[in-house]
């Protein structure tokens, strides 16, 4: 069992100062707060998909495109319908019509405080400052909180020395500061999170009046609001001590932040359990300063440890009672089992256990026989919780259906397929709807590569070959206690050109840190339990993204192997890149929208096919409530590429819909910055990722889509064998007024079938593939294609099962019979 009993109180942990951990977790990861009003009054926005944002000031525009000419014509804009809230850091932009801002209030938090610097005496106020195209090299803040930044720009390079003028517990204002030279007014924006923590407090020490009590009062606010509750204890602690008498009847404040800091550290190591990482959440428990917490929450983690300890104690007693319950069998049939009850007994954890519910539930029952509770705990383990199988015959063809199902996704040739079907055909355990459930509920067929010991901890590389004959490879971040028998969710994370896969792991999954105690990741997708997929998907001559097929099929082609290698959830992968990888996420998203759960761009591009295959993304008139999925964009105020690119023009699409037509579209623009990577956005991002309305929609109700590509020919359920040649055309001569049109719909339930109005297939065929979701397999099915109506009795095929899984690597959605019209 891989669950190991928590530590008690006064054992020896992993962590045996579980309060520099934390503080370096919440210095490291950075923690989402809101900016409370300062002059005029703030709002907090709540969004249709559950997103809450703010507080900030409310503005609204009728697009945010840079080019003039964009911003007089924007399609099927309706005048000023986007909304702006303005946290001071960055404005959030979203679709302001009732179906999607479902709430618009005041906010009723207090100021924060607002340090001013002397730099703001020395700022350039006039001088327009330059598109920035990227960045050549930054030097760290003095404790004046000044620093030199050199800076690609559509004026070529430029050196500025830069001086914080404002400070907030949430964001830092960086001006240009006079030096006679190359002198511009540039407000540039940087969170708060984003300077390292000595450095922040040089440069508030420098900043205050440290004879000052008051002023010493004022960087305990400012860390406390910050939510940075351990440095507010540090100064506050020193206060004390430097200002005895007057800031004696101050002491209290000590214990109110020690109570707010373990609340926060509760808070996380709930996360973590969340997460599956058991093993860190026993450690983090065992140490865990109970008495720090105020009563209530001492109450609750209490009764946490308590549940967490029963669950060790119940999986133990479990696993006993199976045993004892094994060896009531008859000899053969203790040998038939034996290995799978050790798989069981190795493998069982607090995720896993769910699927012995059944046993659990009927273990102690005097009249079911040991066989039947074997066969129950055998069925829950192979198929899932409830799978109510209390046959034991079944329950062992069940496992050889399993070993059958794992060689026919991983022989090699089609003879040997063939012959592997032939078997399943004859076992009782192979019907479609047990197929289903051993196909959802086993591991991954292929098992990971093994680990370079020049890697971090759970970093693994991957190499596959490509359609094409070309070798593909890419990186693999498992999250902590990674658990075959568990899905995680999971990003595609895409690099730019002259970065590598690895840079895209430590965005997400932060740096890996060697400490006393091993190495760890701190980041944002490692806390919450992502894995983190990056190829290295452009090829040495490339300079940018093409919008070729070539780049999907490489993209798709790791993905799909790591979907084999790894136990992804695949109703929640979100595609995401920076700079040329994002603007090729952008584009995958809109040409397969049946893939993701969502896309994060970061500051991407936009052009051609993106620009033209936006509604494939947005929810149709027919179905409004079925948004394919949500997008996420950041970019920089000033990132130079943006007048070179139709991102402005799209994001203003998407943001400013007519009434048939609505989209799930965040767009972020960091004030006065560039194009850089704004790993400061990424707590907001993950809280996006979070939300339940992200989800892959699995059977879409109705399609309506367009293609412009010969690739991109299937949605969700629909397929064209081909497409005719004259409604597409290539990326390098791209022809706008080419294009192709897929309209299909699922029947209500008393037609029980499809129908398919276009298809842009030579010969007007379309494939239609089908789940139980779709259709009822046990009666007659109506098709509708181009006018004509059949009506066809379909049983579901485990071959076409199996080779779907086969071919797209994906274990939660397959199709369980196809038919072409």
């Amino acid at each position: 069992m891989r669950v190991q009993p928590l530590c008690r109180r006064n054992q020896l942990s992993r962590f045996p100062d579980i309060r520099r951990l934390f503080c370096l977790l919440f210095a490291l990861c950075g923690v989402s707060i809101a900016r409370p009003a300062v002059a005029q009054q703030e709002f907090i926005v709540e969004l249709r998909n559950g997103m809450q944002l703010g507080p900030g000031t409310v503005s609204d525009t009728d697009s945010i495109s840079s080019k003039s000419n964009e911003r007089v014509n924007t399609g099927n804009a309706v005048s000023r319908s986007i909304l702006i809230l303005d946290d001071g850091l960055r404005n959030t932009y979203v679709n302001r019509s009732i179906r999607n801002v479902i709430a618009n209030r005041l906010s009723t938090m207090p100021a924060f405080e607002h340090i001013e610097l002397p730099s703001a005496g020395e700022a350039a106020r006039s001088g327009n400052a330059p598109s920035i195209v990227g960045q050549l090299g930054i030097s760290s803040f003095n404790k004046y909180g000044r620093r030199t930044y050199s800076l690609m720009t559509t004026r070529g390079r430029v050196d500025v020395l830069q001086g914080i003028t404002v400070l907030t517990p949430l964001f830092a204002k960086v001006e240009v500061l006079r030096t006679g030279h190359d002198d511009f007014a540039w407000d540039q924006r940087i969170a708060t999170t984003s300077i390292p923590a000595q450095e922040l407090r040089d440069i508030l020490y420098q900043a205050v009046d440290l004879d000052k009590s008051s002023d010493w009062l004022r960087l305990v606010s400012f860390y406390q609001q910050a939510k940075r509750y351990a440095e507010a204890h540090a100064v506050m602690s020193e206060a004390l001590v430097k200002f005895p008498v007057e800031l004696g009847d101050r002491a209290p404040v000590l214990t109110q932040l020690n109570q707010l800091f373990a609340n926060q550290q509760f808070e996380e190591i709930k996360l973590r359990k969340k997460a599956g990482q058991y093993q860190l959440v026993g450690d983090l428990l065992g140490q865990f300063p109970l008495d720090a917490l105020s009563g209530e929450n001492q109450l609750k983690l209490d009764a946490e440890i308590k549940m967490v300890q029963q669950q060790v104690l119940l999986i133990t007693d479990i696993v006993a009672s199976l045993k004892e319950h094994v060896a009531k069998l008859p000899e053969p049939e203790q040998q038939a089992v034996l290995p799978l009850v050790q798989e069981m007994s190795d493998e069982i954890n607090f995720d896993s256990a769910a699927r012995l519910d059944d046993f659990q539930r009927l273990r102690r029952d005097p009249t079911i026989d040991s066989e039947s509770l074997v066969a129950y705990a055998l069925g829950g383990w192979l198929l899932g919780s409830g799978a109510g199988l209390d046959n034991l015959a079944v329950a062992k063809s069940v496992l050889r259906v399993r070993t059958l199902t794992q060689r026919y996704l991983t022989v090699g040739t089609q003879a040997e397929r063939q012959q592997i079907l032939e078997e399943l055909r004859g076992e009782e355990g192979a019907r479609p709807e047990l197929l289903a459930k051993v196909i959802q509920s086993m591991q991954p067929p292929l098992p990971p590569p093994q680990p370079s010991p020049d890697d971090p901890p759970g970093l693994l590389r991957l190499k596959i070959e490509g359609s094409d004959g070309s070798l593909l490879d890419y990186v693999v971040q498992l999250p902590p206690e990674y658990d075959p028998n568990r899905r995680y969710p999971c990003v595609l994370a895409l690099t730019g050109k002259g970065f590598s896969p690895e840079l895209e792991v430590d965005w997400w999954c932060g740096l890996n840190l060697e400490l006393p105690v091993g190495e760890y990741r701190f980041g944002q997708a490692t806390r919450y339990g992502y894995i983190v997929v990056s190829p290295n998907w452009m090829t040495a001559e490339q300079g940018d993204y093409e919008y070729t097929e070539g780049e999907h099929a490489r993209i798709l082609a790791c993905l799909r192997d790591a979907y084999r290698h790894f136990s992804i959830e695949t109703d929640r992968v979100f595609v995401t890149g920076h700079f040329a990888g994002a603007t090729a996420a952008w584009d995958l998203a809109v040409a397969h929208p049946d893939l993701w759960a969502g896309a994060i761009l970061i500051s991407p591009g936009a052009d051609k096919y993106i620009f033209h295959y936006l509604e494939n993304i947005s929810a149709s008139a027919r179905n409004p409530d079925q948004i394919p999925l949500g997008t996420y964009l950041v970019y920089g105020e000033l990132d130079g590429t943006r007048s070179v690119s139709m991102m402005g023009s799209v994001a203003t699409r998407q943001l400013n819909p007519n009434s048939t037509i609505l989209y799930d579209a965040l767009v972020v623009e960091y004030h006065g910055e560039g194009r850089v990577r704004f790993s400061s956005e990424l707590p907001r991002i993950i809280e996006w990722m979070e939300l339940s309305s992200h989800r892959r929609i699995r059977a879409k109700q109705n399609i309506e889509v367009r293609s412009m590509r010969q690739g991109d020919r299937f949605f969700y359920w629909l397929e064209a064998p081909s497409i005719s040649a004259d409604l597409v055309g290539n990326p390098y001569q791209f022809d706008p007024k080419r294009f192709a049109q897929f309209d299909a719909r699922i029947l209500d339930s008393t037609a029980n079938g499809v129908s398919v109005n276009k298809i842009p297939s030579p010969d007007n065929k379309a494939i239609v593939w089908l789940t139980p979701e779709m259709v009822d397999f046990s009666r007659p099915m109506t098709f509708i294609s181009s006018g004509r109506k059949s009506v066809q009795t379909l049983e579901p095929s485990i071959e076409v099962m199996l080779e779907d899984v086969r071919q797209r690597g994906d274990r939660q959605l397959f199709f369980w019979q196809r038919v072409i019209l």
